[in-house]
């Protein structure tokens, strides 16, 4: 009897402990539920911000693209796509009117979807891509001449002894015997030089409006000209300074020489002018232009000269911009300057062309619509 009243006892407590491992097992699953709920919301909640940030960066990089592209007048469709660690983000470009473009970029990463809207208009001045730019006639270095940035060329680029192009070399046909430290694209299309014919002449008509002289040959300092019309030729020797007031138009030939400088005059700031030379253009012997002192003010020496020698510099001569879209420009003997354009083009004996980047959207009085400007930059729905 006894035995039987102590079995009993026994599963009473046996059942009694069950019960209070099960209560103790759903206590315990209950704080852990309380615990672990929060925290995969809180990580959910977080996976979906990361993504959305990623999703907008990716948004940015295909805009960022896109600006890029269009700045630097390269290739581009109506609509592109990049991918970043597998994810894309899909760029759409249009055409709002002749001046403005609007660039849409959607970015996604695992569904989670940002836009970017970003509105250019065209900026007022004239857009130089490249430190070398090139017609028909083709890009010809050698002995050391070098480049320190891009070159477009509308026919070939051939090198010799040491030759180089620091950036990219774009040609529509053969890059050859050059070292390129960028990429190389050869069979590209031709692109059209920066300053229209037009333009060309509607400078012309703001010198000649404010007078004409005859040929002149300068000396010494205190020399100011501009805005003007020069029938005949231009010459600075032997350390002489020209001060710049406007656009000079030259009939003949523009010679240069013994350390003669031509500047702009301060009251330029960071704005620019032009010099137009009909004949041939000779920079020797240290000869140099200046801008107005200020940052980004340039001068750019123009020839409309069909001549295999529209421009000749040697000598540590320098200029800021040379632009012959119908001749032939030489460089040699150290000669440095910060762009070319011209149908021709021929380096040597250590010619080297320095980049400027500011020259993207350098704003030329009375210039073209030229570069793009950023109007607006982004989020949209």
């Amino acid at each position: 009897m006894e035995n039987k009243i102590k079995r009993k006892i026994n599963n009473q407590a046996g059942a009694a402990m069950l019960i209070s491992v099960i209560f103790f097992l759903f206590i315990s699953l209950a704080i852990i539920s309380g615990l672990a709920i929060p925290s995969i919301r809180d990580f959910r909640s977080a996976n979906m911000n990361l993504n959305s940030k990623q999703s907008y960066f990716l948004a940015e990089s295909g805009s960022e693209d896109a600006i890029y592209r269009i700045k630097n007048g390269m290739a581009i469709g109506t609509n592109e796509t990049i991918t970043l660690d597998l994810n894309e983000a899909t760029t759409t470009i249009t055409d709002v009117d002749t001046s403005t473009k609007q660039i849409i970029s959607l970015g996604d990463v695992s569904s989670y979807e940002r836009k970017t809207n970003i509105t250019l208009s065209a900026g007022v001045g004239i857009s130089f891509h490249y430190g070398i730019q090139v017609g028909q006639g083709g890009f010809q270095l050698s002995n050391n001449a070098g480049v320190n940035g891009n070159v477009y060329s509308n026919s070939d680029i051939s090198g010799s002894n040491g030759s180089f192009i620091t950036g990219d070399a774009f040609a529509v046909g053969t890059v050859s015997g050059v070292n390129v430290g960028g990429q190389t694209q050869t069979g590209v299309s031709s692109e059209d030089f920066p300053i229209s014919d037009d333009q060309i002449t509607t400078w012309k008509d703001e010198a000649a409006a404010e007078g004409t002289i005859g040929s002149q040959t300068l000396s010494g300092t205190g020399n100011f000209l501009g805005p003007k019309k020069i029938q005949g030729n231009l010459t600075l020797s032997n350390s002489a300074e020209l001060t710049v007031n406007g656009t000079l138009w030259i009939t003949g030939n523009l010679t240069l020489s013994n350390n003669s400088i031509v500047r702009l005059a301060p009251q330029y700031g960071s704005g620019d002018s032009i010099i137009i030379v009909d004949g041939v253009s000779t920079l020797s012997n240290g000869s140099d232009f200046y801008g107005s002192g200020a940052a980004e003010s340039y001068v750019i020496l123009l020839s409309t000269s069909s001549s295999g020698s529209a421009v000749v510099l040697s000598n540590n001569a320098t200029a800021v911009i040379l632009y012959a879209p119908n001749g032939t420009i030489q460089l040699g003997n150290s000669a440095q300057v910060k762009q070319i354009t011209a149908r021709t083009i021929s380096l040597s004996n250590n010619a080297i062309i320095n980049y400027e980047q500011g020259l993207i959207s350098a704003a030329f009085s009375s210039g073209p619509s030229g570069g793009w400007v950023i109007d607006s930059w982004g989020e949209s729905e």
